[in-house]
């Protein structure tokens, strides 16, 4: 098997990378990013691709001829810059697969997001892979991955006879995340109680993820997958866990300060990230259990735990702890 992996060279593309490598069956690994992988293995090369350059990545995919293609490269953390972000992010993803499609590559892999559905108050719980991707206007980032989610799924429709695998994951934590969300956690004074319901709150560990994507490749899956770690808890109970104190604020008010401290650059989110803490988005994992035997190694307690050990607010784990989990998932 020969991938390519666009974004390879990230936290998540590394995992991937490493699995993938060591495999016999596997002979040859393509990391397409931007920064050069930390490490190289055997079986693996790297090019630099920006994917926002449509050529470039139509001449990749046509001079490597991969088996698979793994779409990993996007951007993370809001930038004050949308239309950049949008670019890398929905015009990538545009870019990437028209370059599939003249490639002719017969499987294609992409990690969207579970906030691509939005959050709503009319969102079941926990949402299944049939509720419609809505994003919300306002937070660029799920916008964006509900329009690449929708991409994705009319390049299933234009090519029935290839497989085309969406990924949904829910918050990716685990030791070597350190994105805003992570930060939010480990450096906020205080959590905003809006004195609404305590919506909860999913995590899966970044080798679970690792694992997942290997066996919707191994295994040709197509359509889209929900991915998240057993157990939810709630964001006050995460705030808890941590020893951050709850307050109650006014959450018109606290909404303003938040567009305030996004124009003036010292917030790394807009306020439109708050729908996700307000309103519910959490999602089943049946579909890709059944399909592919799947079991998370982690619960969302343990990947948070984990995730806040490594980043100072808790103290170093005892040999035999096992975070409890705080409530089941319902599917």
């Amino acid at each position: 098997m020969r991938y390519l992996i666009t974004g390879g060279s990230g936290y998540i593309g590394t995992r991937l990378v490493q699995r993938l490598a060591e495999r016999e069956e596997t002979e040859r690994v393509v990391i397409a990013d931007i920064r050069p992988p930390t490490a190289f293995r055997p079986k693996v090369t790297y090019e630099r691709l920006d994917v926002r350059d449509a050529a470039a990545a139509r001449e990749l995919l046509a001079g490597e001829q991969p088996d698979a293609l793994v779409h990993l490269a996007f951007v993370l953390n809001p930038m004050h810059d949308e239309r950049t972000m949008y670019e890398i992010d929905v015009g990538g993803t545009h870019n990437v697969l028209e370059a599939a499609s003249a490639a002719g590559t017969q499987q294609v892999l992409v990690t969207s997001s579970a906030t691509a559905y939005g959050a709503f108050p009319d969102n079941p719980v926990p949402i299944a892979e049939d509720w419609p991707v809505r994003g919300v206007p306002d937070f660029e980032y799920a916008r964006d991955k509900a329009e690449c989610d929708r991409l994705c799924q009319l390049w299933g429709l234009r090519h029935p006879d290839r497989v085309m695998t969406i990924v949904r994951p829910c918050i990716v934590f685990g030791p070597n995340v350190d994105n805003y969300i992570v930060r939010a956690w480990s450096k906020q004074p205080f959590f905003a109680d809006f004195g609404l319901p305590d919506q909860r709150v999913q995590y899966v560990h970044e080798d679970d993820v690792g694992e997942a994507l290997i066996r919707l490749l191994d295994g040709r899956c197509d359509g889209p997958f929900n991915l998240a770690g057993d157990g939810m808890m709630t964001w006050g109970e995460c705030a808890d866990l941590i020893g951050l104190r709850r307050r109650r604020v006014p959450r018109k008010a606290f909404w303003k300060f938040g567009e305030l401290m996004w124009r003036l650059r010292l917030a790394e989110t807009p306020p439109g990230n708050l729908h996700f803490i307000i309103h519910p988005w959490v999602v089943s994992t049946e579909k890709l259990k059944e399909a592919t035997g799947w079991s998370p190694q982690f619960t969302s307690r343990e990947t948070f735990d984990i995730t806040m050990r490594a980043h100072g607010k808790l103290g170093p784990a005892k040999p035999a702890e096992r975070p409890e989990i705080s409530a089941p998932v319902g599917a």
